[in-house]
């Protein structure tokens, strides 16, 4: 707390030390007027610009400093660094972004649509976010935060093809995102709020004669939300249009490439059919989904459809009070993040009532939840007995790589157990925690140290009696073997029986002691 002419203000700061298993990071628009962020405020707190250095940022974190203190002419990228633009920021309250942002919630954005007005949606999936938290409950969830200039469009979100993560300065906020080790999840609403049709009508209103025009004070307000408004054909499109499925193939490439442990959350396009009262899912965006996930396994398009696994597309999105429309990314994400923290990563979120008093919009019958989550394998939100919640979280094509994929039969593929993000999010935080041992193991030199398996074998005993693992005993749940190994590596063949409708999974951790660097793969067997 800052006592300053005798008042008592609250200075929201993060908790240090507290480690997420599931880390979740938000790509979007902050707006303000002027375009500024408090900048100073991130420069005066040294717990989270180490977190944000830790990620390969110490330079601009040293100029922050720098520009703090006043002693620097200006240098080009100030303004850029300044309005915090592209810089992973780690927030664990919504005070905290508040602070650094807090003309977010009031002012409008550059895109403007007839159906989601002008407001940018990361806030409020920020708010989402954290929504829910119980009192005295200890919260250890973490946001990453991303902001992008507006002025970029679509571009701003999308990844490069030829991104190398070993030069953070020169990557793209998608690519920076992928940089925080612990993360999971990346979700990105201000892109669903630009791929939002400008002309897009929602339900149609009463219209009620326009007034005579009269002079009237400024301050008058005679919005009565049924006159006459700016016609749809009159709203401003965004400069550059995208087809949505084309920012679906780079998104998946470039997490099968660089993090295969990760998802990304999607809300499905919006659309509006001849004979529909309201909008609906993009036909020719789910028939593309469809095709390409029919071609799983095959030697033609088997590879770009096995990356789909790399994407949770969801609906519908949702609307309250003071939101006309918004991601339902910041809801889900903060769910799993809650979920993942309190009863493991293992568990799913479905049947869950989500916080807060959104409602999903455009409203879902149980018929077509039931429908998208078989064809083409979407996570639905329904309301239940008055609660919104998820009806399950289903995704469009199996959760294993493609080798996995090409030794199973059609109808084993076809299992809808192989279709679940939560053994996704499971298999993604497997190889996080195998790779954080193996980093731990960069100084180990003998080859015959059992301490390698006894700690591989201490993690496997705290899921088991986490119930991540089927069996009575450890000996039932997994088994262990050392392979064969060579001058400079180690190697271990792992087979679990996770507590889903799978038989076993076959994890081979390798480490690479004069490279110093671990490896994970996955795949099923006798599934």
């Amino acid at each position: 707390m800052v006592i300053a002419d005798k008042r008592i203000e609250l200075d929201a700061r993060p908790a240090p030390g507290r480690l997420a298993p599931v880390e979740v990071v938000m790509i979007g628009h902050c707006p303000s007027i002027d375009g500024s962020a408090e900048w100073k405020r991130l420069a005066r707190d040294a717990a989270v610009l180490a977190e944000i250095a830790a990620l390969g940022f110490t330079a601009e974190v040293m100029r922050l400093r720098v520009l703090d203190e006043g002693a620097s002419e200006a240098e080009p990228g100030d303004g850029a660094l300044q309005a915090l633009y592209r810089l992973p920021i780690p927030i664990r309250s919504l005070g905290y972004f508040q602070s650094l942002f807090p003309q977010a919630f009031d002012t409008d954005g550059g895109y403007r649509s007839a159906l989601a007005g002008r407001a940018a949606w990361l806030p409020t999936a920020v708010q989402d976010f954290f929504d829910g938290a119980e009192a005295g409950e200890r919260d250890t969830r973490t946001l990453w935060i991303i902001r992008v200039p507006e002025t970029d469009g679509v571009r701003a979100f999308l990844p490069h093809f030829d991104a190398n993560l070993l030069e953070p300065s020169s990557l793209g906020a998608f690519e920076r995102a992928l940089l925080v080790e612990r993360a999971g999840i990346i979700a990105l609403p201000d892109l669903e709020r630009l791929l939002v049709p400008a002309a897009l009508p929602d339900v149609p209103r009463m219209r009620l004669p326009n007034a005579e025009a009269i002079f009237l004070p400024c301050g008058v307000e005679i919005d009565d939300t049924h006159r006459e408004r700016r016609r749809s054909n009159e709203m401003p499109a965004i400069g550059e249009t995208f087809a949505p499925i084309d920012v679906v193939a780079p998104i998946a490439r470039t997490l099968a490439r660089l993090r295969p442990d990760m998802q990304c959350l999607l809300a499905l396009p919006l659309a509006m059919r001849p004979r529909d009262e309201v909008p609906a899912p993009a036909p020719e965006f789910l028939a593309q989904i469809t095709r390409l996930a029919s071609k799983v396994g095959s030697e033609d398009e088997g590879g770009d459809a096995e990356k789909l696994r790399h994407l949770q597309f969801v609906w519908p999105y949702v609307r309250g009070p003071q939101h006309p429309l918004g991601s339902p990314c910041g809801l889900i994400a903060g769910m799993q993040a809650r979920v993942a923290q309190r009863y493991g990563t293992w568990r799913s979120i479905a049947g869950r009532p989500l916080p807060g008093s959104m409602l999903p919009w455009p409203p879902v019958m149980q018929q077509q939840a039931t429908a998208l989550r078989e064809v083409p394998g979407v996570t639905v939100m329904v309301l239940h007995a008055g609660k919104l919640q998820v009806d399950d979280e289903a995704m469009c094509v199996p959760c294993l790589p493609l080798s996995a994929l090409r030794r199973m039969s059609p109808e084993s593929r076809a299992q809808e157990h192989w279709r679940s993000a939560e053994v996704m999010r499971f298999m993604g935080w497997l190889r996080r925690e195998l790779h954080t041992i193996g980093d731990q193991l960069v100084f180990d030199v003998d080859p015959d140290d059992p301490r390698v398996e006894l700690a591989l074998r201490s993690f496997f005993d705290r899921l088991h009696g986490a119930g991540a693992l089927r069996g009575a005993r450890p000996e039932e749940a997994y088994r262990i073997r050392q392979l064969p190994q060579t001058d400079s590596t180690l190697a271990f063949e792992i087979e679990i029986a996770p507590a889903y409708p799978i038989d076993r999974l076959r994890i081979t951790f390798l480490h690479d002691r004069h490279a110093a660097t671990a490896d994970t793969r996955i795949e099923a067997i006798n599934g």
